[in-house]
């Protein structure tokens, strides 16, 4: 019987969701090639450099992702600025499954993987500040306002998600995107 390929997104999708789980110290290789469906021996094939090329490849794969259905979105200004924040509220809301899932981003900025992502990780919050910024600014806010908005958004984020999962009360998150978007269009 010929192998099944498994596709590198599908491999990412599931080390995602090993790291977002477990942490980087809490991931096993075993883990990982259980979750992937591969053995060990092909996830080193694939990731040479063993655990920490593959969080590096999530990270690179959110960060994609995060380019594409968050900053892009917000620096769109072929769109109502209005609409630029629905779409992405419901997109981090989608990522997040209603507050349902942790956040990667947190699971890889601690432990022994801290230093080792560390700048990952920060360009990918600088993309959301940068076009949370633009956002507010597209929207009237003066540039303090605006700075100030940006940075609460991924603060709320990581706050929510953090509240969250520890309370087991998912609707948290929901009402912090909801307090997001009436912060960012107040006074319209």
């Amino acid at each position: 019987m010929a192998s099944v390929k498994v596709t590198n997104d599908v491999v990412i999708e599931q080390l995602l969701s090993v790291f977002r789980t477990v942490g980087y110290d809490g991931a096993s290789m075993a883990q990982l090639a259980e979750a992937t469906g591969l053995q060990k021996s092909s996830l080193y094939h694939r990731f040479p450099d063993g655990k920490q090329a593959m969080a590096g490849a999530v990270l690179d794969y959110i960060d994609e992702s995060s380019k594409t259905d968050v900053v892009a979105v917000l620096l769109n200004t072929t769109l109502p600025p209005a609409q630029r924040l629905k779409t992405v509220l419901t997109a981090i809301n989608n990522l997040y499954n209603g507050g349902q899932l942790s956040c990667v981003l947190r699971a890889l900025s601690l432990g022994s993987a801290a230093e080792v992502f560390r700048s990952q990780i920060a360009g990918i919050f600088t993309g959301w500040i940068t076009g949370f910024t633009r956002l507010a600014l597209d929207l009237g806010k003066s540039q303090p306002e605006a700075s100030q908005l940006a940075q609460g958004v991924v603060i709320g984020v990581q706050g929510a998600l953090i509240l969250a999962q520890t309370l087991q009360q998912p609707t948290v998150f929901g009402q912090t995107l909801a307090r997001i978007e009436a912060d960012f269009l107040a006074q319209l």
